[in-house]
């Protein structure tokens, strides 16, 4: 997995998850062959490629194979200016991204095995080109930057607001007109999403939903299966042979670490 507070790119086995929904625009790719993926439940199809816009409920079935997926933040691109074949009602052939997304895994598989620490670009790397960046009030970026330096941490909408230096009423207001979505739905996913950095810890879970942020293991537990879809337990057990390749949260967004191999 390459992991950074912009993008997640993840190889490996899906496990079983149920009902998924994550708070980033997620591009799934099947490596060799396709996968299954409804966004109802009832209507699946086989594909090699599937996009699913930010909080988009959805199941994926894989069976025993690897599947890579690409996690986007939606408030670092501007979603109105993707380019087609990253749109959700694309409905034309998206052979290109495909073979784009495989040389990108593949290239991510050899520096797991290496064990190096190079520099890489996601967007141009597995989606071929570097995505529009979204532009946004100052005020909502002065909180989007102080949330990146911790995910984790404890900051409620009035503190958010303050920093702002908006009223709570206007804070909130601005921040879903800015982003699409409430400032506590963002909050949520974001604590959700700093468990990725977690994942080959081998503390309990209880030591671990506090340092994520939860207040205690019950709202971790529903928190992580409401968006992934399987218990923080599965998703644990599932890692801990996983390679890890960390982008730097601040400063630097493109220098790795290698972690957990």
């Amino acid at each position: 997995m390459l992991l950074g507070p912009e993008r997640v790119c993840y190889l490996g086995l899906l496990g079983r998850p149920r009902l998924r929904s994550f708070g980033s625009l997620t591009v799934y790719c099947g490596l060799d062959l396709p996968f299954r993926f409804s966004i109802d439940g009832r209507n699946w199809q086989e594909t090699a490629v599937a996009v699913v816009p930010p909080y988009q409920p959805h199941w994926v079935e894989t069976g025993e194979r690897l599947l890579g997926s690409v996690m986007v933040e939606p408030e670092t691109v501007n979603m109105g200016a993707l380019p087609p074949m990253l749109r959700c009602d694309h409905g034309g052939d998206r052979d290109e991204l495909l073979q784009t997304l495989r040389r990108g895994f593949a290239r991510i598989q050899a520096l797991a095995e290496e064990g190096t620490d190079p520099r890489v670009e996601v967007d141009p790397l597995f989606l071929g080109q570097t995505l529009p960046r979204r532009e946004l009030d100052p005020r909502v970026a002065r909180v989007l930057a102080y949330l990146r330096e911790d995910p984790s941490r404890h900051c409620p909408a009035e503190e958010a607001a303050l920093l702002s230096g908006l009223s709570f009423s206007r804070f909130l207001h601005l921040f879903k007109e800015d982003l699409g979505i409430t400032f506590r739905k963002f909050r949520a996913w974001k604590r959700a999403r700093s468990l990725l950095y977690h994942v080959n810890r081998r503390d309990t879970l209880t030591d671990i939903a506090l340092d994520v942020g939860y207040p205690d293991s019950t709202h971790f537990s529903h928190s992580i299966r409401q968006f992934y879809g399987l218990t923080p337990k599965d998703i644990l057990v599932g890692s801990r042979k996983l390679a890890i390749l960390l982008q730097s949260r601040v400063g630097a967004p493109d220098a790795l670490v290698n972690a957990g191999l």
